[in-house]
Formats: structure tokens, C-alpha cells, sequence
């Protein structure tokens, strides 16, 4: 135990640090508003893209103004369906999403959240999907080729005073794509004890569009528009393929490729990392030729 003037000495020892630390951050606080403040850099107010809204300004947000989190569009690629949930307790559709947990990748929280949230034990579905990530120096080829990296990001804030949070912030959720089987088993009381009012259902896309509101309509559009183009991509294959390799393909093959994808899928049904592809080909050795970049390139010009 200690005794009084040492614990008198503890005291002031505490309150030297406390002092100083406020200092420090007084100090900080001045240096950050005064040489180098963090401004706002007006932004372009138009919508960057087809699919996306205007640039925000330039920001930085501290780790208690902000919270990160991911969702999946879930597809069930035989039947070109999408599985969106109801809360049968809030009267109200969605798709599956939630915080990351501590220590938790982003990619781990979508399928956690999926499968918590919807029953189904999903996993990702590699798309031809339009990245700013460069390919890594042993992959030159990477971006040309099927990926699972997240396809879009929305941001929503929160007031202070909601829930236990006494400051306000910003929650931005990744969204990435998600496949089922053919065969999926749905199971039951996976969720949380506040998520056990779930259910779902697969719908198709119109369907879906339908019942989601706000940002997740948008989601579930771009998520939709980049699955119709991959299979888009591969019916140009199969039909180059048909035509002797000659890389032509007639136009009218070119538009029943994009409304009717079923076609794509007599051999393989899902997706997977490795795409069975036909002739026994590997999709790498497709993805890479030249005339897939070609119809590839074609395909994104029509996304811009």
C-alpha cells in the first residue's frame, strides 16, 4: 500500500502526465488549423458515372467518427435470381449487411453477414468487374481477368445520440457479389437474436428492384449491370469460338448475349474462381487472349 506522500506523489505524477497530454494535443490541434489545415476541397457536383452520385469533399474522419461494414448481392446464377431478405417484424426489404467486427477483413464480414443474415452459406462470384487496383507485379494480366474485389461503396451518416454513440459519424459499406448453388439449403436461426424476423427470398432482378429502396437500389443495379456483362463477355467467347476463332461476332449474337445470359451457363451452371469454359479451355487462357480484351474493352466503353 502506498503510503500518503507517496501516494501524494502518484497524484501529481498523474496530473503532470494528464497536463501534458493535454498540451500535446492542444498543440496538435493548433499546428493542424493553423499551417496545415485539413480543408474541404470543392468537388464536382455532377455524378461521376451513370451509377454513381457527385464527388464528395476532400475529408478526414478519426476513428470514432467512422465505421466501416460490407453487404452482398447474393445471385443464384442457374436461375439468374436474387436473394434479398424481409424483416417481417419493420415491414421492410433488404439486402444482407452489417459492422465489421474487430479484427475482422471486410471480405470475412460479407460472407458472415450473408449467411447470418439471409441462411444461405454463400460464396464470392468472380466478376469482370471495372477496378482501379493495379495487378500485382507477378500478375501483370490480374485486372483483365475475373475478380471478387468489392463493386460498390455507399456512405450514410449517423447523429449524435444514436444508439451508444455520443458523437456523430460516417458508415461506409463495401458491397461485394455473392453466389448459391443450384442446390442451396436455407437454414434457419443463423442470425442474431434481433435478426430471427428475417426471411428470405429469391427474386428476380425486376422483382428485387421492386421491394429495395434507397442506395441498396442503386447497389443492386451496378451489381446487376456487372453480372450481365460478364456473361456478356463469355457468350462473345463462346461465339468467336463458333466462328473458327476469327474474333468477329455477328450483332445480333452480341445482343442475345446480354438479354438472355442462360446461355452462357448449359455447362456451368455457377460461377467459380476457374470457370469452366467450353472445349475444356481454362478461363485464364480465354481472359487473357486477345480477342476476350477486345470484347472486354467493348463492354466497359459501354458502362461509361
Amino acid at each position: 500500500m502506498d503510503t500518503p506522500s507517496e501516494s501524494s506523489a502518484s497524484t501529481t505524477n498523474r496530473r503532470s502526465f494528464f497536463l501534458t497530454l493535454q498540451s500535446l494535443m492542444a498543440s496538435f490541434t493548433s499546428s493542424a488549423r493553423g499551417s496545415r489545415p485539413l480543408r474541404a476541397v470543392a468537388p464536382c457536383r455532377q455524378p461521376m458515372s451513370m451509377h454513381s452520385s457527385a464527388q464528395v469533399p476532400d475529408s478526414g474522419w478519426s476513428s470514432q467518427n467512422f465505421m466501416l461494414g460490407a453487404g452482398m448481392v447474393i445471385i443464384q446464377p442457374s436461375t439468374h435470381k436474387i436473394v434479398v431478405i424481409y424483416d417481417t417484424a419493420r415491414k421492410y426489404w433488404f439486402l444482407p449487411r452489417g459492422r465489421k467486427d474487430v479484427g475482422e477483413s471486410l471480405e470475412t464480414t460479407a460472407l458472415r453477414e450473408a449467411y447470418e443474415e439471409s441462411g444461405y452459406k454463400a460464396t464470392f462470384l468472380p466478376l469482370f468487374t471495372p477496378i482501379h487496383a493495379p495487378s500485382p507485379p507477378s500478375d501483370p494480366g490480374a485486372r483483365r481477368r475475373l475478380n471478387t474485389e468489392s463493386l460498390y461503396t455507399t456512405i450514410t451518416h449517423w447523429a449524435a445520440g444514436r444508439g451508444n454513440r455520443s458523437v456523430p459519424g460516417e458508415y461506409m459499406t463495401f458491397w461485394y457479389a455473392g453466389q448459391i448453388p443450384p442446390d442451396a439449403v436455407h437454414e434457419t436461426g443463423t442470425g442474431m437474436p434481433d435478426e430471427q424476423t428475417y426471411t428470405s427470398h429469391i427474386l428476380t432482378y425486376e422483382e428485387a428492384m421492386n421491394r429495395l429502396w434507397g442506395l441498396e437500389r442503386h447497389v443492386l443495379d451496378y451489381v446487376w449491370t456487372i453480372y450481365v456483362y460478364t456473361l456478356g463477355i463469355y457468350k462473345d467467347v463462346q461465339a468467336d469460338e463458333a466462328a473458327n476463332g476469327d474474333g468477329e461476332t455477328d450483332e445480333a449474337e452480341h445482343e442475345t448475349a446480354v438479354s438472355d445470359p442462360d446461355l452462357v451457363f448449359r455447362e456451368n451452371e455457377s460461377i467459380s474462381t476457374v470457370v469452366s469454359a467450353p472445349n475444356g479451355t481454362s478461363s485464364r487462357t480465354i481472359v487473357d487472349s486477345r480477342v476476350t480484351q477486345a470484347k472486354s474493352d467493348r463492354h466497359r466503353r459501354s458502362l461509361n
